[in-house]
């Protein structure tokens, strides 16, 4: 049997390859959007990508199985769960599947395992190794009910449809998945830093029976105890979940093999006429940006990040133009971006930032300082507004007391709660994300915005104050 993982940064997603190396029959499941990849693992191997298939309806990324038919030239044949109903089986599935149904690779079966509670629809690939064993599955692909370390939210299509979908993952956890065997191996669609659970591992795979020792969310409990655990410090769900949601129910269009973006353009037209109905995005570094940059631009350095706050903060309406680094970044940003579904890229900057200051339009800035000047500030006297836009959890471990928070991404809401007759220093946990806030702050028309450089992380390592949630000060 032919096995690969394929795991991408920032959001955390793991899709496989199962094939027959005889019959040289390959299936893809859970793909995002940028397909290559799997298109060059399948030459490389000698393979043919005739199955495409879903746990789930995915909410954090763009599914790729339609791109992948597309681009197989409809040789892939996509299987989607039917059993969410009409509203959950995406148009695209050529096969839609239910509980029991099977697909057979060669010497290489797969079985689909209805397992609900993340969405109604879901369902898990037990995977069998017939040279093996035709009775017992030797692994089984989780998608996003089981994790490594935790199970998936029950919470992201609303408060209603939580509770059912929170009884259902508790049958799906307890009476399902007793079935099989400890040895058997799991292998999820996500893995830690997704926001698709609370605690998910490191690891990228495990075994049930460390599991049901280990993890939490298999731990026995009566059922009502063990959906409050469950819930208790649940992550933010980013606004652009539902998009995707909806994304992915209807079908995203077809992207091709050329990534949208290509195209140089100049300062003046971007001056001229552009900027009046885009978004520029600057995606250098937050030093880069903080020192010289477009008016009005929002900045995401480019990282494996990028996918996760674009979505998170970045109009889906809006044409968007990149300011890059370098030409040579533009394929990684743009892959990044359609991932979450922001397909509509105009183009970059033709020459940089260089070309926007030689041609004479005007710059901002957003200023930047130390920890320790920002703690002698506090202690001289001045009154400046310390915006934390740390999580919840970060914030509860520690903050500089007297400081507002506002998590980054709500931040667009919240703007009344920011003073605007005094100077922003805004902090997180490195200076990431505080200068994503310090270009929205700009943008809204906070003159005095500060980007507190190594953030928190610095703040902490300096011995300097800190506050708890209870409110009793101490130090590091």
């Amino acid at each position: 049997m032919f096995f690969h993982q394929r795991f991408i940064p920032g959001l955390a997603i793991y899709s496989y390859i199962v094939g027959d190396e005889k019959t040289k029959e390959a299936a893809v499941i859970d793909p995002t959007r940028d397909v290559d990849e799997y298109l060059r693992i399948a030459k490389a191997e000698g393979l043919r990508i005739t199955h495409v298939i879903e746990t789930h309806v995915h909410a954090d990324f763009v599914s790729g199985s339609a791109e992948l038919k597309e681009r197989t030239g409809g040789v892939a044949q996509v299987y989607c769960s039917g059993l969410g109903g009409k509203e959950w089986t995406p148009p695209y599935a050529d096969h839609v599947v239910q509980d029991g149904d099977e697909i057979v690779l060669g010497s290489v079966r797969m079985k689909a395992v209805h397992t609900p509670g993340h969405t109604p629809e879901h369902v898990s690939w037990a995977v069998y190794d017939l040279t093996r064993s035709k009775d017992t599955p030797w692994l089984i692909l989780t998608g996003d009910f089981l994790f490594v370390g935790d199970v998936g939210r029950p919470d992201l299509l609303g408060e209603e449809a939580r509770k059912k979908l929170a009884h259902q993952l508790y049958q799906s956890v307890f009476q399902v998945l007793p079935a099989l065997p400890d040895f058997t191996e799991i292998y999820p669609a996500h893995g830690a830093g997704s926001l698709c659970g609370k605690a998910l591992g490191s690891r990228s795979s495990s075994t049930l029976g460390f599991e049901r020792r280990f993890n939490g969310a298999l731990q026995v409990r009566d059922e009502p105890a063990w959906i409050s655990h469950l819930l208790e410090g649940m992550p933010i769900a980013p606004p652009y979940f539902r998009r995707m949601k909806q994304v992915n129910a209807v079908g995203p269009k077809i992207i091709g093999p050329e990534l949208p973006g290509q195209r140089r353009i100049g300062a003046k037209e971007i001056h001229d006429r552009v900027c009046e109905r885009c978004l520029v995005l600057d995606v250098r570094p937050k030093e880069a940006f903080a020192a010289t940059h477009i008016p009005n631009a929002v900045n995401i350095p480019l990282g494996a990040n990028l996918p996760t706050w674009a979505g998170w903060v970045l109009p889906y309406d809006t044409p968007i133009i990149l300011v890059l680094d370098n030409p040579g970044d533009l394929q990684a940003v743009a892959t990044h971006l359609i991932r979450v579904g922001l397909d509509d890229i105009q183009g970059y900057l033709e020459g940089g930032i260089e070309a926007w200051e030689t041609a004479g339009y005007p710059l901002d800035r957003v200023g930047t300082m130390s920890v320790h000047e920002l703690a002698r500030q506090l202690q001289n006297g001045a009154a400046p507004t310390v915006l934390d836009v740390r999580t919840d959890s970060e914030w509860n471990a520690g903050h500089i007391d007297g400081a507002i928070h506002i998590h980054g991404g709500r931040l667009q809401d919240r703007f009344a709660e920011v003073p605007r007759d005094k100077p922003v220093k805004i902090i997180c946990g490195t200076g990431y994300r505080a200068s994503i806030a310090a270009s929205f702050l700009k943008r809204e028309g906070y003159h005095d915005v500060t980007n507190v450089v190594g953030g928190m992380t610095a703040w902490k390592a300096a011995g300097l104050p800190i506050t708890t949630k209870a409110g009793a000060s101490c130090h590091t």
